[in-house]
C-alpha cells in the first residue's frame, strides 16, 4: 500500500521529465470532426450568399430565384456543432502546442475549414456568367469594379481567410517556442533553484478566461538568500474554485546566481508544493 497519492505522483514524474500527455488518436479525430463541421458552416455560406453574390454580376433575368437556400441547415448545423467540439478541440490542441499556441492554432484551423468549405460551396452553388465580364449573354453591359468583385468573392474571401489562418498557424509555432523555453527555465529554476516562503501582495483578474479558467496576475514577496526582500509579478490560469487571494502562503524558487531574474523564478500554491508547480504557473 502506498502513501502517495498516484496522482501526484504522476504529475511530479511529468514535470521531472518535462513532458505532458500527448493526445491519442481518438483526440485528433475529434478535432479533425471540428473542421469537418467548420467546413460545412463555409459551404453553407456559399450557398446562402449565391442569390445575393449574382445580383451583382448577373442582369436580373438571369439571376437565380431569390428563395430560402436549400442548404440553410448547413450553417446551423455546422456552426453549432462546431462551437460543441470546439471545447474538446481547443483543449486538444492547447494539449499539445501549449496554451497560447492551441488556441492560435484552434482559431486557424476553423478559418482554414471555412475558408475550404466556402471555396467549395461557390464553386458548386454559384451561378456562372453566361457571358464573363458581363451582366447579360449579349455582351452589351459590361462589370464594373463591383461586378468582378462580387463574381471573384469565390476566391479572394477563401484566400483572405487562409491567409490570416496561415498567420495564426505562425503565431501558434511561435508561442509553442515560447512554451518549451518557459518550460526549460521552470525544470531548470525547479531542479538548480533555492526554495523559499512567499506571500501574494495582490491580484488582479485580466479579463481572459481559458478552457472556463481566469488568467489572474498576482504579485508574490519573499526574501532571497541575502535577506533581500523581493517582489515578483506572475500571471497563470486558476480553478474558480481555487483563485490566489492577497495574503495566500506560496512557495518561491529562485535562481541564487541571478535571484532578481523574473524570468527564472517559479511561484507555487497548493499544500503539495512539488506536485501545484504546473505549467500554468511557470515564468511568463
Amino acid at each position: 500500500m502506498s502513501t502517495v497519492d498516484p496522482a501526484l505522483a504522476r504529475r511530479r514524474e511529468r514535470l521531472r521529465a518535462g513532458t505532458q500527455p500527448r493526445p491519442g488518436w481518438r483526440a485528433w479525430l475529434l478535432v479533425a470532426a471540428c473542421a469537418g463541421l467548420w467546413a460545412m458552416f463555409g459551404y453553407g455560406v456559399g450557398d446562402v450568399a449565391t442569390y445575393p453574390i449574382a445580383t451583382g454580376y448577373l442582369a436580373a433575368p438571369l439571376q437565380p430565384p431569390n428563395q430560402t437556400p436549400a442548404l440553410l441547415w448547413m450553417l446551423f448545423v455546422g456552426v453549432f456543432g462546431a462551437m460543441i467540439l470546439g471545447f474538446a478541440a481547443d483543449a486538444v490542441l492547447g494539449a499539445a502546442l501549449g496554451g497560447a499556441g492551441g488556441g492560435f492554432a484552434a482559431f486557424a484551423l476553423s478559418l482554414a475549414a471555412v475558408a475550404l468549405g466556402l471555396w467549395r460551396g461557390a464553386a458548386d452553388r454559384w451561378v456562372r456568367p453566361p457571358h464573363l465580364g458581363f451582366f447579360d449573354a449579349a455582351g452589351s453591359l459590361p462589370w464594373g469594379g463591383g461586378g468582378w468583385l462580387s463574381w471573384t468573392a469565390q476566391y479572394w474571401a477563401p484566400g483572405l481567410l487562409a491567409a490570416i489562418s496561415a498567420a495564426l498557424l505562425l503565431a501558434a509555432f511561435g508561442a509553442r517556442r515560447r512554451h518549451l523555453r518557459r518550460q526549460r527555465r521552470l525544470r531548470e529554476t525547479l531542479s538548480q533553484g533555492q526554495r523559499v516562503p512567499g506571500t501574494v501582495t495582490e491580484t488582479r483578474h485580466t479579463g481572459i478566461e481559458v478552457g472556463n479558467e481566469p488568467r489572474i496576475r498576482f504579485v508574490t514577496r519573499f526574501v532571497d538568500h541575502l535577506g533581500t526582500e523581493r517582489w515578483v509579478s506572475k500571471t497563470g490560469q486558476f480553478d474558480p474554485t481555487r483563485i490566489p487571494r492577497v495574503g495566500d502562503p506560496v512557495q518561491v524558487w529562485f535562481l541564487r546566481e541571478a535571484p532578481g531574474d523574473e524570468d527564472r523564478i517559479a511561484v507555487g500554491f497548493g499544500s503539495d508544493q512539488d506536485a501545484e508547480i504546473e505549467e500554468r504557473l511557470a515564468a511568463q
